[in-house]
């Protein structure tokens, strides 16, 4: 069976753990530096499987070591944006670490396929394949995934169907700025533009957009982590089952969508070496200029740390 490294046993992590574990697709290993943490939700989440019907190996350690012989690893480390705070801010405080994990990831499983949850999500997903040296389409972040799960849901409880019937991709930087491809909002492939008016699903489009920091002002000192861990989980499951889902998540882009050299949420096909290829979609015009607009917003974002740090 495949091995999944989480790096971080806070609410993402442990909660990946958990959904990787009902899914029955790889064994995990569960990593954090505090001593005792990883392995007590460890023993937790073994305790829950004769109840929730999973046998799936879970293991905790807070040995950077123990990442030798991953298949995959996602990182789930770092600190959480608090209220008010922009994305961009995390950087300083986040990059040293994830750097740290990534140099470790190098050192200990160079094959692994990466799988990064840790905000700013497109700036810290390009930071770890800089440091890596690896293949770009190895190195993922969750972004758009994320994003398009909410919309799926807030357009099953307007129409009152199931989310499963709800379709949509969602690109551009994990940020407000992110562009909802409308044409891809459909229930079993019908344009959700043919149920719902404009004006409404506008609404849906920006609850959508801003779930994240609604959700962070409503619980204060905790952002949202089950949606996150539930994307990074049908990640790991369409590596280990090679299903080639199309699913938006952010990977370097060199060319496509006129994008050099910045991970930014697309569509992409993904299998059991990573990404298989970027989907180029022809997009209306106001879509595409508010891709473009937004693309160039994160290139000023990485510009500007860049020079920051020098």
């Amino acid at each position: 069976m495949k091995r999944v490294s989480i790096v971080g046993s806070g609410n993402v992590g442990t909660n990946i753990a958990f959904f990787v574990a009902e899914n029955r697709t790889a064994d995990v290993v569960l990593i954090d530096i505090k001593d005792g943490v990883a392995a007590g939700k460890s023993l937790d989440l073994m305790e829950a499987g004769p109840v929730r019907g999973y046998a799936t190996s879970i293991r905790g350690s807070n040995r950077a070591d123990d990442l030798a012989g991953s298949d995959i690893v996602i990182i789930a480390a770092g600190r959480v944006r608090k209220p008010g705070e922009r994305r961009e801010d995390l950087f300083r405080d986040n990059a040293p670490l994830v750097r740290s994990i990534a140099n470790d990831i190098r050192r200990l499983a160079p094959q692994a396929l990466v799988i990064n949850l840790v905000e700013p999500i497109d700036l810290l997903t390009l930071l770890i394949q800089e440091t890596l040296g690896a293949e770009r389409f190895r190195v993922m972040g969750v972004g758009g995934l994320l994003s398009a799960t909410r919309i799926r849901y807030l357009v099953s409880q307007a129409l009152g169907v199931s989310p499963r019937e709800v379709t949509g991709l969602v690109i551009g930087p994990h940020h407000p700025s992110m562009v909802f491809l409308r044409d891809t909002i459909r229930v079993s492939g019908i344009p959700v533009a043919t149920l719902l008016d404009e004006t409404w699903l506008g609404q849906l489009i920006e609850e959508a957009r801003n779930a994240g920091d609604t959700i962070l002002q409503l619980a204060q000192r905790s952002t949202s982590y089950y949606a996150p861990s539930a994307a990074a989980a049908t990640l790991v499951d369409a590596i280990v089952c090679n299903t080639q889902a199309l699913l938006p998540v952010s990977v370097r882009c060199e060319g496509e969508y006129g994008i050099h050299g910045l991970a930014i949420g697309v569509p992409v096909l993904v299998g059991e070496k990573g990404v298989t290829r970027i989907l180029q979609l022809p997009l209306p015009e106001s879509e595409r200029t508010a891709f473009q607009q937004a693309a160039a917003e994160l290139r000023t974002a990485h510009d500007n740390l860049a020079l920051a740090a020098v």
